[in-house]
């Protein structure tokens, strides 16, 4: 507020406010009037959140119209003013307070909002917000003493709405911390931004301008230039700083009527956007809450930055996993399908595999694991059991236990740190088999989730087993092959537990959704199949990484 003008809206709304009723009423008894008023005046209308002893309907409807305001002398003179008798005084003599509300004698002094980054109560110098008044129904003179507690009462009232905007401007910034904790990417900083400025500034709208072209002489362009925060209480003040350009309006020019705030986002030295804040209506009290915006602007930026970091890592963590999985084999009659899909939070990024292996003697080795951790060394991990893996069973003939009971002499052996959860496959045909349209499939389970196995009907069998020690543990784990026939036409899903794990959901349950949603799935092509259950289940970037390997079963073609 300044001494020469009114806002476009008031700090409060008009209705009862308890604790500026207590202060109206603390007024009429130490200047023992029969009204005492905490009024608030913008540019429309005065609105009374405290009031005592007005007639009605003015107690109840809590606002009135400019034409009956004494109090916007004090909000526009930015000091207290009193009149013995308004109807003989020029300045409030047409004032339709007097004939509708009763107004004779009137004494207001203002209320002001601290800044609260002083640390000091409200002074001069503060915005002017409201006013305490006292008004009597009789001519008076109003005593120096009366006067004095009259301000000594507005400066409570200037107090208590001060702690009230400190304290709610630190629910906004716990509020925002707690939701800026879990954010790891832009957009999900963006979005805690715009949920916590509306829930908490009165429905204000944020736009969160990073990586994207600020428009040349637009405020946000300046805030970013001059690296400070550009207050406007109202769209006047931006209209009078930023005259609006005859082209169409960027996005944060075109806020309406109301407050707008522009604050340059940076962190370790470098800029990184603005944060701009877009209100509904003017704000009287901006510029004395410049501290919090300040704040606001600092957890922002320093959320940007962090989210940037971690973007930048989980790329190039992504790279290395993706260039470790491996091209497919193609197989008469055996098609395999993979899948890869990232975790939403950089540290998740890990060690996720598949791989599928024509042997020596036509049988396909089949495997998908879990390397314990992660991070970008988790993968790289990965990369090595994957090819000690790929190794062992290329060199013999022998069912999968001896194949990762070998690993796990190796791993220890050649001192490789890796703990890891997997399933061994192996499918292989004879002439029975082939004669009555089976494959024979053998696997071990080396603490692993289990297989799911769809059959040509829709009907799935989980293969779960007693599940053996995680390989990298023991050199000489006792270990466990079991077998099953395929009849032809059916598909063999091998995951990792990003497929069937998700917060707050048991495993069991995660399982069961997977086997439904193959039922109803299960008529698709391969590669169709795997797409859809990963939207359904995962999503473009789950809670964990998730691997998957798919094998269909196709009838052998005829000799």
């Amino acid at each position: 507020m300044t001494r020469h003008g009114l806002a476009a809206a008031t700090l409060l709304p008009s209705r009862p406010d308890p604790d500026l009723d207590r202060f109206a009423r603390l007024a009429t008894v130490a200047l023992r009037t029969p009204v005492g008023l905490v009024s608030m005046v913008s540019a429309e209308e005065q609105v009374l959140p405290g009031a005592v002893g007005l007639p009605e309907p003015w107690q109840s409807r809590r606002a009135t119209p400019l034409t009956h305001s004494l109090c916007r002398h004090v909000v526009t003179s930015g000091g207290t003013f009193t009149v013995a008798d308004a109807r003989e005084d020029p300045l409030t003599a047409g004032s339709l307070a007097i004939p509708d509300l009763g107004v004779v004698a009137y004494a207001g002094a203002p209320v002001r909002l601290a800044d609260p980054a002083s640390g000091e109560p409200a002074g001069a110098h503060d915005p002017v917000v409201g006013v305490l008044c006292a008004i009597d129904d009789q001519p008076r003179s109003w005593s120096p003493e009366q006067v004095a507690v009259l301000e000594d009462l507005a400066a409570a009232c200037s107090a208590e709405l001060s702690l009230r905007v400190v304290q709610e401007r630190q629910q906004l910034l716990l509020a925002l911390a707690e939701s800026l904790v879990g954010a790891r990417s832009v957009p999900e900083v963006d979005a805690a931004v715009t949920a916590v400025t509306r829930a908490q500034l009165g429905g204000a709208r944020s736009l969160l301008l990073v990586g994207t072209r600020l428009e040349q002489g637009s405020p946000a362009a300046a805030a970013a230039r001059e690296r400070r925060p550009l207050l406007f209480t109202d769209r006047a003040e931006l209209d009078d700083a930023f005259p609006p350009p005859a082209a169409p309006r960027t996005p944060e020019r075109a806020a309406g009527p109301g407050a707008s705030a522009f604050l340059p986002l940076a962190a370790a030295g470098q800029p990184l956007g603005v944060l701009a804040l877009l209100w509904p209506d003017a704000r009287p009290g901006l510029r004395a809450e410049e501290e919090v915006w300040g704040a606001l602007a600092r957890f922002t930026a320093q959320a940007v930055h962090r989210a940037q970091l971690e973007e930048r890592h989980r790329s190039h963590a992504e790279v290395l996993q993706r260039s470790l999985l491996p091209t497919l084999p193609h197989v008469d009659s055996l098609r395999t399908v993979g899948r890869y899909v990232p975790a939403a939070r950089e540290e998740q990024v890990g060690g996720d595999w598949y791989d599928a292996v024509v042997l020596p003697d036509g049988a396909l080795s089949l495997v998908v694991g879990d390397v314990a951790g992660h991070e970008a060394r988790a993968a790289g991990t990965m990369g090595q059991v994957r090819g000690l893996l790929r190794a062992f069973a290329w060199d013999r003939p022998e069912p999968p236990t001896g194949v990762v009971a070998r690993l796990d002499r190796a791993l220890l052996g050649l001192g490789v740190d890796a703990l890891a959860t997997l399933v061994l496959a192996r499918v292989e045909q004879d002439a029975a088999g082939a004669a009555r349209g089976a494959r024979r499939l053998r696997w071990t389970n080396a603490g692993h989730p289990p297989p799911v196995l769809l059959r040509p009907d829709g009907s799935t069998e989980l293969l779960r087993t007693p599940p053996d020690l995680l390989v990298g543990l023991l050199g000489d784990a006792e270990r466990h092959d079991h077998d099953v026939d395929v009849p032809d036409g059916s598909v063999l899903l091998l995951y990792t537990d990003g497929l069937i794990e998700q917060r707050g959901r048991s495993l069991a349950g995660g399982l069961e959704r997977v086997r439904a949603a193959l039922t109803r799935l299960h008529r698709l092509p391969l590669e169709d199949l795997l797409d859809e259950l990963l939207a359904e289940l995962v999503g473009t970037r789950g809670e964990d990484d998730c691997a998957l390997l798919a094998v269909a079963f196709d009838p052998q073609p005829p000799g």
